[in-house]
């Protein structure tokens, strides 16, 4: 990234799958739908909110692993498995618009139904094959926008600056989690937040 910060990335044709991990689309379902079920009444008994992220990257199979959570569509699937008011999902703004998803859009589909629990704000450069982090205003996703329409839509919800570069000085243990970086994209997010009041 800009000044020879360090992020990180996917790109698909590196991916090299793992010996003897597989599942099928049909058991995820079958296991997320048994773990809710099982989880979601005590869930709602503590009022505690289950936020399902989406898959990071949300492509569909990796090698013989197949990954369910990876469209608009099929994450309403998952949160209708057992309705629940608390069950919903982290919005992680990065991932849907890998999925191809219109952000905006999924955004106030799934916010208007009261299901945005958590905020992931973060962005990329790229789409589901071939992406990697971005500084938090240099992205694709107009980031203004975003803050405005959660601000309008209600969404009164922990945020959370996410996969941030490493910057000079830094010693890169824990890419995507330095220090600088998520000190850089804490400021950017609370001046967007001042500037829609």
């Amino acid at each position: 990234e800009r000044g020879g910060a360090l992020v990180t990335g996917f790109r698909l044709d590196d991916f090299q799958a793992p010996a003897g991990l597989a599942i099928t689309e049909e058991t995820l379902w079958a296991n997320l739908g048994y773990f809710l079920k099982a989880v979601m009444p005590h869930a709602a008994k503590h009022q505690i909110r289950i936020a399902l992220h989406p898959d990071d990257p949300p492509i569909a199979r990796l090698g013989s692993v197949s990954r369910i959570l990876v469209s608009l569509a099929n994450i309403q699937r998952a949160i209708n498995l057992v309705p629940s008011d608390y069950l919903g999902v982290t919005f992680c703004q990065a991932t849907y618009a890998a999925m191809g998803e219109d952000i905006v859009q999924a955004a106030t589909t799934l916010a208007q139904a009261k299901k945005i629990f958590f905020i992931h704000f973060r962005d990329i450069r790229g789409d589901k094959t071939d992406f990697h982090e971005t500084f938090h205003d240099n992205g694709q996703t107009d980031m203004a926008r975003m803050v405005r329409l959660y601000c309008d839509l209600g969404c009164a919800v922990p945020v959370r600056v996410d996969h941030v570069p490493t910057m000079a000085g830094e010693t890169n243990q824990t890419p995507g989690y330095a220090t600088v970086g998520r000190l850089f994209a804490i400021g950017y997010l609370k001046g967007l937040m001042d500037a829609v009041d």
